[in-house]
């Protein structure tokens, strides 16, 4: 029997305190032999002392999962990337990847890097929070460098993002690109809402290119760490690139 996680161990830091869907998803995605190492973080109600904590502490998680034998760590969370700053986020990467001799990526990079892979222009978002979100969202996408194209909410609190109807992620998309035609690609919010089941059907009766969170972080992480064949299912980002 092969070692565990004999093509690629994966560590992720992932921001909330209680993770559940984010390693569900992961294992429908990853490919046989790729394994994945998790750390949760602090984040519970997103306060910005939450933030500062999580990034502390994934920079020390990053450093216990190369000692542990991971080809590549990613620190999760696009806020918590984001609140580094845009222009220093390929700083903190570059100097814990020379300081713990692990390749090191963030969610926020993996998910720009997808966008720029798959060609998209303006971006509709769909994503698992409360309406009071939709600004933090659209600036997000700003700040990555694409332009919006309407946003749309599930209406979950952070603690029951596990609870959103699967149904949703198909029918939230059908209803931003309705409301948005100019809409060329939908991205999926957050890495903690079950979404891969939805991708390709997205993707083929919307005429669209899907990027999710977790499939940009997946795909990210395995190219990274050198597994490059194509994965059937769950978009375009992962079967053609």
């Amino acid at each position: 029997m092969p070692l565990l996680g004999h093509r690629a161990r994966i560590g992720y830091c992932s921001p909330p305190f209680v993770t559940e869907t984010f390693c569900t998803e992961f294992y429908m995605m990853a490919p046989e032999g790729v394994t994945l190492l998790i750390t949760t973080l602090e984040i519970r109600t997103r306060t910005k002392e939450e933030v500062a904590a999580s990034h502390q502490r994934s920079l020390l998680a990053a450093k216990y999962m190369a000692d542990a034998g991971a080809d590549v760590v990613v620190l999760g969370g696009n806020p918590i990337n984001q609140s580094l700053g845009m222009e220093n986020i390929a700083c903190v990467t570059d100097d814990l990847a020379r300081e713990i001799g692990t390749k090191v990526i963030t969610s926020t990079a993996a998910q720009r890097e997808a966008l720029e892979t798959l060609g998209a222009k303006k971006v509709a978002q769909v994503y698992c929070y409360e309406d009071a979100e939709n600004e933090r969202h659209l600036n997000s996408m700003r700040n990555m460098g694409f332009e919006p194209a309407g946003v749309l909410s599930a209406g979950s609190d952070f603690m029951n993002i596990g609870r959103v109807d699967g149904k949703l992620a198909l029918e939230l998309s059908r209803k931003v690109k309705a409301e948005n035609p100019q809409a060329d690609t939908i991205h999926i919010g957050s890495a903690h809402w079950a979404t891969a089941h939805a991708i390709d059907q997205i993707e083929k009766e919307l005429g669209v290119s899907v990027m999710t969170s977790q499939q940009a972080i997946m795909w990210k992480a395995l190219r990274t760490a050198g597994v490059t064949e194509p994965i059937a299912g769950f978009g375009r980002l992962l079967i053609e690139f």
